[in-house]
């Protein structure tokens, strides 16, 4: 049987032509930063305003998005993020995560969050706040392309092998208009040291510091990132953050029955 294609050029098996406008408008939101209006989205999934027209209006009343009145913008709500972390690895992760998270906050006097990967973007699943007046926060199922400014997502991509690291170099490459060679240089320059450390790429003044969260294979699942904000009056050092959190980042993995640092026999040559 021949195939149909839809208007963004993958094929499908037809006979669900509702659930793929469902699925064109919830990517298409998911991938915008702010809203979307109906005419936009129309525009954006290369259908008419009419054929948008009714599936907004479902998606709106099961709690998907939600309409801003005054522009009429469409906007993602976090029943995705819901429906993602009532899967039982994800809720197991986050429930051993968050006290050490939180010990991490303290222990630090800075936020940290913990990032999975979510299709083609990073999903913050847990995060821990220091008890502090102020500070720089990473909002609980907070959305963010997949692409080499985030030291999450270069953790991520940098702990894995074989076809699914080939699959995540793909992303970034078409996220982040970087030659191949050089996204994987970088990330193996992550994975020679076991963390990732450099001055932010999405808030000037930060230093981002991430390590992987290792599965039982030592494949990343997740990346716990803690964003280095220096404070006057004080002396800290983002170097003196990271021995922290790289022992955060191993009794996460431990807990979960994962390995407490990446093995040479899994394709890597973590110290």
């Amino acid at each position: 049987m021949d195939r149909e294609v839809n208007p963004k050029g993958l094929a499908s098996s037809g006979g669900a032509p509702a659930l793929e406008k469902g699925l064109d408008l919830l990517e298409a939101l998911a991938a915008e930063p702010g809203g979307l209006t109906q005419r936009q989205l129309a525009a954006r999934v290369g259908r008419s305003v009419s054929e948008v027209f009714r599936m907004l209006g479902v998606l709106e009343r099961r709690g998907y998005i939600a309409r801003e009145a005054k522009t009429g913008e469409y906007s993602l709500t976090l029943q995705l993020f819901r429906l993602a972390t009532q899967h039982p690895p994800t809720r197991r992760l986050q429930h051993v995560a968050l006290p050490i998270m939180e010990e991490l906050a303290e222990a630090t006097a800075l936020g940290c969050h913990l990032s999975m990967l979510s299709g083609s973007h990073l999903l913050i699943v847990a995060q821990a706040d220091p008890n502090r007046p102020m500070g720089w926060v990473v909002k609980l199922g907070a959305v963010f392309p997949f692409n080499m400014h985030y030291a999450s997502a270069r953790v991520l991509a940098a702990f894995q092998s074989g076809r699914k690291r080939e699959e995540l170099v793909a992303i970034l490459v078409a996220q982040s208009a970087l030659p191949p060679a050089q996204i994987t240089a970088r990330l193996d320059r992550i994975v020679a040291i076991g963390h990732d450390m450099a001055p932010s790429e999405v808030a000037e003044g930060l230093v981002d510091l991430s390590c992987p969260v290792l599965d039982e294979r030592g494949q990343a699942v997740a990346a716990l990132t803690l964003p280095f904000l220096p404070r006057f009056g004080t002396k800290a050092e983002a170097n003196d953050a990271l021995p922290l959190l790289r022992e955060a980042a191993r009794a996460i993995s431990t807990c979960i029955g994962g390995m407490a640092e990446a093995q040479s026999e899994s394709g890597f040559q973590a110290e």
